[in-house]
């Protein structure tokens, strides 16, 4: 049985699962090349088919992530309740990029594609999501260009039971607490309490919008001159540049009840009001002007701001968690949603809470709700849970695709006997390589597959990445790809970090060995990487180790600054030829400048 799911929001995405294993999953910005696409997936589709070998007429079922219908009900509750401040969404303001937002019929006309995170009009969307739920066997046959017959079923289903699905049913565990969280969900909801079982997921409880953790960290995004739900992880980094200047005010936004309640002191806010990413005139009035969306330097005063939300987020993720964990007893915590990618609430939740355990599959935010949709419909037709291989799930090349990008690029290339060594030795060397290997990788952060890897011993190592590679903030971190049976050596927790979700300090006598991937604040993002899961990154790894006696390097993303992660051969020499990567790793073909 072939269970087909799909998303299409912000980082739309496809997932095909057949009889319990996942075959493929892809996100349509891999494919194509556009940052955070939010079209409708049709290329991650084709390719999912592709990589079983199938057409869409041999699918069974399509599962959804969103319902519609639940969210029209929700929407017109919250207007009525909250009038008259909800007649602000009438104005259709494009909120802090300013001017009007696009119109309903353009909003229904666009198909997802939107100039900016505030690029739409409420009652379209809402229109444009109901389309999409009535007509989605139509959609989909004609966006991969399907004219015969087909026999699946769609199937809506629950977004946070998607995103919750993504989580639990991917876990090596039977029963788990789960927490999911996000701006919002198509009943409304925000964050989502649950508990695992077998193959079952049971509801504990619902926050619904607009009191909203990640409606919380988005709006303050936009105010500090990102890009809402694109730039989170930015402020993540940010954050730690900055002092306890406004802590206590910021709590304000955020009030911890009991019983692990929280909600939203909406007089901060006019996500509620409008429909988009703004701060009220009360905030403004206390913190000032929002700052202008620039890659200028970020003045102190911002970063403080930073700080203060992120510690806002972390004490209210730790008030929900310790609840959960005493309501369920369980000591295993399965997460998923956009606020799961914060990774240094997730370090303090796993440190500071009783769970013991932590899960999250990479694809943790909307994307991995394709994924989390098709094994949910899959579990209910009672099909097995997957197990292992959810990181891996993207494209391969064979060595000749491989070899015909370099000579297509011609670039001078060798193919060496072991690319693990020469890859070691140039990392020691202080050079920066781009690693290119087996099947992609899914979610936001590379993972060993298509990586930039350079030395962590490198006290300009950060500045030249940033500078001459990635061409982003300076700011911005880098992680450490770790042996996993080493980190306990640097890290102050040895607990396993696969997909590099979680963020513990940097032993404070290790700091000065590893300056590339110690942040400003003594942290880092921590991927841990074993034999079992790539063999072939932990023996590069290893080697590199042999080399320095330093079991890790510096490890991120294979793209450019907003260019989604390399998909193909052909994007990676494209991009080693436009930065300042000193050398590729291409399969075992060797390219050095």
């Amino acid at each position: 049985m072939y269970v087909l799911g799909i998303n299409q929001h912000h980082d739309s995405a496809a997932g095909l699962v057949h009889d319990g294993r996942i075959v493929a999953f892809v996100e349509e910005e891999r494919v194509s090349r556009v940052k955070h696409d939010g079209t409708f997936p049709a290329r991650a589709i084709r390719e999912c088919l592709a990589t079983a070998g199938i057409t869409l007429a041999e699918v069974d079922h399509v599962a959804y992530f969103w319902q519609a219908r639940k969210e029209v009900t929700h929407a017109l509750k919250h207007f009525v309740t909250h009038l008259p401040a909800t007649l602000a969404v009438l104005r259709n303001d494009a909120g802090t990029y300013g001017g009007k937002a696009s119109g309903i019929a353009a909003t229904i006309r666009s198909a997802g594609v939107q100039s900016h995170s505030d690029d739409y009009h409420v009652g379209g969307a809402l229109l444009l999501h109901l389309r999409r739920s009535y007509t989605m066997k139509k959609i989909l046959c004609e966006a991969v260009g399907h004219t015969g017959p087909v026999r699946f079923t769609v199937h809506l289903v629950d977004h946070h039971l998607s995103h919750a699905a993504s989580g639990y049913l991917l876990s090596p565990w039977d029963h788990a607490a789960i927490i999911t969280w996000d701006g919002i969900g198509s009943d409304g909801t925000s964050t989502y309490l649950a508990v695992g079982e077998g193959d079952r997921i049971r509801d504990v409880r619902r926050v619904r919008f607009p009191h909203s953790l990640g409606a919380l960290y988005a709006c303050v995004t936009s105010y500090l001159g990102f890009h809402p739900t694109r730039d989170e992880g930015k402020v993540m980094g940010l954050a730690a540049y900055g002092e306890p200047t406004h802590v206590e005010a910021m709590r304000e936004l955020v009030r911890l009840l009991p019983d692990g309640h929280y909600e939203l002191d909406l007089s901060w806010f006019r996500h509620h009001a409008t429909g988009k990413h703004q701060m009220s005139a009360k905030f403004l009035e206390r913190f000032g002007p929002p700052r202008p969306r620039t890659r200028d330097e970020v003045p102190q005063y911002y970063a403080d701001i930073a700080y203060g939300l992120q510690t806002t987020l972390e004490e209210a993720g730790l008030h929900v968690a310790r609840w959960l964990q005493r309501h369920t007893g369980e000591t295993r915590l399965v997460t998923a949603g956009g606020v799961a990618l914060n990774s240094v609430m997730n370090g303090r939740i796993l440190l500071e809470t009783p769970f013991e355990d932590f899960f999250a599959q990479p694809a943790a935010a909307d994307d991995g709700s394709a994924l989390g949709a098709a094994l949910q419909v899959g579990a209910s037709l009672g099909q097995p849970r997957p197990t292992g291989g959810y990181i891996f799930l993207g494209a391969q090349y064979t060595e000749a695709e491989m070899e015909k990008a370099l000579a297509d690029a011609g670039l001078p290339y060798e193919r060496v006997d072991d690319i693990t060594d020469t890859t070691a030795r140039a990392l020691a060397d202080s050079r920066i390589v781009g690693w290119f290997q087996g099947r992609m990788e899914c979610g936001p952060r590379a993972l060993g597959n298509r990586s930039i890897l350079a030395d962590p011993r490198g006290r300009d190592t950060k500045d030249r990445l940033n500078e001459k590679v990635k061409h982003r903030e300076p700011f911005r971190p880098f992680a450490p790809s770790c042996l996993a049976e080493r980190s306990g050596e640097y890290f102050a927790s040895d607990y396993p970090s696969p997909v590099m979700l979680l963020v513990f300090d940097v032993l404070e006598h290790q700091r000065q060995r590893v300056p590339a991937i110690t942040h400003v604040d003594g942290t880092a993002r921590v991927q841990t990487v074993s034999a079992t899961d790539n063999p072939l990154y932990h023996r590069l790894i290893t080697r590199f180790d042999e080399l320095t006696g330093v079991p890790m390097v510096v490890n991120t993303s294979f793209n450019d600054n907003e260019e989604p992660i390399v998909r193909t051969p052909a994007d990676a020499v494209r991009c080693y030829l436009r930065t300042g990567m000193d050398a590729l790793a291409l399969g075992p073909f060797w390219t050095q400048k």
